[in-house]
């Protein structure tokens, strides 16, 4: 089978490897559609795991199932990472810092022809019906911006349908429709304004990711002060950008790192000033599996759909240069259709 394989310094390559076997207990999946993510263009990030496999933003069919609760043939989502749900960091919430989800992956990655996951994966693993593999690959993302927003207050309140489909009619920030601003507006930050109240507004510094947040009905801006936020997201992983958060957060306000700076660099902050301000500065990494089915509800309901955050759908063979592009932030966001 053919993959895709960071080798380091920005280097891409697609080699063949043998098909993994089923795991006891677990799933053989067929790969449907994976995407390529932000994090996987972070060289600090990913140097350290060359070589490595890329993708985990994916949705595929179960191609051997040993758990009854998967049938051959069904669209499934697995997440790249999932907890035990029986840890002490488990009962409360804080799946991502239980030690077997540190320990679980995909063999040997989400982005190649196919993909194992063991029995321990699959407690963040699902059937997938009512919306099409494309939009399935969304989930862990989406699930990511689900945890964010969460964590400054916003609510999610979906139902389950009559078919198991999920719907979401209600979204809102502890209970009030306050618009908040989006630092950064590639496909996560995009994300996160879709979901955010009306008025709410994204700032970008290229022009092209503000025209196509515009062209969805989106408000964005260039970086200007003049507005006061009390919810600010912090997409990027940048100095920059933090402080540019802080320049628009009104005294009292919510500020919620995203992405990370790499290793070694400690932010620029003023704590003086923070704290005469009373903000609050929170930290993001990740999803868990609430987060995950809280995600595909708002997929099944419609609320983001996959053409409005992904502007290149390709072929694995042109994942290498779709890398490149993607990193230098020619393009929005890829995902590879297999079989295509």
């Amino acid at each position: 089978m053919r993959l895709a394989r960071y080798l380091g310094g920005g280097m891409v390559t697609l080699d063949d490897a043998p098909v993994p076997e089923c795991p006891t207990g677990g799933l053989l999946v067929r790969t449907a559609v994976c995407g390529l993510c932000s994090g996987e263009l972070m060289e600090w990030y990913m140097d350290q795991k060359a070589p490595h496999v890329l993708g985990h933003e994916v949705s595929g069919w179960v191609e051997v199932s040993e758990d009854e609760r998967f049938g051959v043939g069904e669209l499934v989502f697995v997440h790249h990472h999932a907890p035990c749900l029986e840890c002490e960091l488990c009962r409360r919430g804080a799946y991502v810092h239980c030690p077997r989800w540190k320990a679980t992956r995909l063999d040997p990655g989400g982005m190649s022809e196919m993909f194992a996951a063991g029995p321990e994966n699959l407690t963040d693993a699902f059937v997938v019906e009512g919306i099409v593999p494309e939009a399935a690959a969304l989930i862990e993302p989406l699930a990511c911006v689900v945890k964010s927003m969460g964590r400054a207050g916003f609510s999610f309140e979906a139902e389950e349908g009559e078919e198991g489909e999920e719907e979401e009619e209600d979204v809102n920030a502890g209970g009030e429709e306050t618009p908040c601003a989006v630092v950064g507006l590639g496909s996560m930050g995009l994300a996160h304004l879709l979901l955010s109240p009306a008025g709410s507004v994204g700032f970008e510094t290229n022009p092209a990711r503000r025209e196509w947040a515009e062209g969805l009905g989106l408000r964005a801006r260039p970086p200007e002060t003049g507005q006061s936020f009390t919810t600010v997201f912090v997409c990027p992983g940048s100095q920059e950008a933090i402080d540019f958060a802080l320049s628009i957060a009104a005294e009292d306000a919510t500020i919620v790192l995203f992405a990370p700076l790499p290793p070694g660099r400690p932010a620029r902050l003023d704590l003086h000033d923070v704290y005469f301000r009373d903000i609050r500065l929170i930290t993001s990494y990740s999803c868990g599996p609430k987060d995950t089915r809280t995600a595909y509800g708002l997929l099944a309901a419609g609320l983001v759909a996959p053409e409005q955050i992904v502007s290149n759908w390709i072929g694995l063979e042109d994942l290498p240069s779709a890398y490149g592009a993607m990193k230098r932030g020619e393009i929005l966001k890829a995902m590879v259709r297999f079989g295509t």
